[in-house]
């Protein structure tokens, strides 16, 4: 994602809510203890780990990404899931 000062303050603060949904989505699947505690308070960098959790976990399609990334461009959100296809393969996920 990029940096905070690329968002207007109203975007942030719906980042901010985002970043809660999808907190409380995890949590309604019992599995918000797989989210490192580094990763439980908001950033965007967070945000983006979050959902990407969510994602790979079955949790979200990628419409609901979109949407909580703020992400309209279909380029950018075919880039990101592409990156994020590689870092799982890479590094893995939390879920493992």
């Amino acid at each position: 994602m990029d940096e905070i000062g690329d968002y207007s303050p109203e975007q942030l603060q719906q980042l901010r809510g985002n970043f809660v949904r999808v907190r409380e989505i995890i949590q309604a699947e019992d599995m918000w203890e797989r989210v490192p505690e580094w990763a439980r308070e908001f950033s965007l960098k967070n945000l983006e780990g979050v959902v990407k959790f969510a994602y790979f976990a079955g949790f979200l399609d990628m419409a609901g990404v979109r949407r909580l990334l703020l992400m309209n461009d279909k380029k950018e959100i075919n880039r990101l899931r592409t990156r994020w296809y590689k870092e799982v393969r890479e590094q893995g996920c939390w879920l493992c």
